[in-house]
């Protein structure tokens, strides 16, 4: 099964949404702050029906979740809805696979419209009924904020649990996710993480507080190019399959990476 790739798209040039650390006796209280339109953005190949359910605002967070007096940062949010809100299922939280990513919100819109063009029942079945929520980074990211950042977002959105897609560096923050909140994590799919500035040890001890059927680690050049290598095409199947229905691979599928 091989899945049809959108053309690659520029992430540079997108102005606002970008991560800001409140200033000194800025008032605005810990929330979300939906904006009336998203900033242009870049990339001819960018489908505009998935533009039309984009939302784009600011959230605004404890600088330390652990200290109320810490001070807020706000960090850009971008939400691509579900074709059939009224059936929604949940939501999907992403992030681009890379920590200097120069634009915010893109990768959601581009992963959302690339999943539209699949051909297959699980990516349609992802379209219809999954949200897809791209939350930007701060400017100094640390593990246990960040996934405090996404707990905060999780409850601001009222969803009873979160799934999460992440690819290279783009994976921590979901890692982070699964080893501090496992109740709430639905599925989690990683593909080639990278240690970043957390250890193997931490990537083992937090798959390991989830139970085997809501973790999933794969290989493979997943929507970076159209690839010949068989374990990109694995990997394209498979996670459509993970998130939508949670099927998973079998041991001997040529994309699966064991935690043993």
């Amino acid at each position: 099964m091989q899945i049809k790739f959108l053309k690659a798209i520029t992430l540079a040039g997108v102005s606002g949404l970008i991560a800001l650390s409140s200033s000194p006796g800025h008032a605005t209280e810990p929330g979300i702050e939906w904006l009336v339109d998203c900033p242009k953005l870049p990339g001819r190949a960018l489908d505009q029906e998935v533009i039309a359910r984009t939302q784009c605002g600011i959230v605004t967070v404890p600088a330390n979740h652990q200290a109320s007096t810490s001070g807020h940062v706000r960090l850009s949010i971008t939400r691509v809805g579900a074709r059939e809100p009224l059936a929604r299922q949940g939501v999907v939280f992403t992030q681009p696979d890379t920590l200097h990513a120069p634009a915010h919100g893109v990768f959601a819109v581009y992963l959302a419209s690339t999943w539209k063009y699949s051909n297959t029942q699980a990516y349609r079945t992802l379209v219809d009924l999954y949200d897809v929520i791209e939350l930007g980074r701060r400017k100094q990211p640390a593990a246990e904020q960040s996934a405090r950042d996404m707990e905060f977002v999780r409850l601001q959105l009222g969803e009873e649990k979160i799934n999460f897609l992440g690819r290279a560096q783009g994976s921590w923050p979901g890692i982070g996710y699964g080893a501090m909140f496992p109740q709430y994590m639905g599925r989690m799919v990683l593909i080639e993480p990278t240690p970043g500035e957390l250890s193997d040890a931490y990537l083992r001890k937090a798959f390991a507080r989830l139970p085997a059927d809501r973790r999933l680690m794969l290989k493979g050049a997943y929507l970076q190019t159209v690839s010949s290598r068989p374990a990109s095409h694995c990997a394209n199947r498979w996670v459509g399959e993970y998130l939508a229905n949670g099927t998973q691979p079998p041991r001997s599928a040529g994309c699966l990476v064991t935690d043993e």
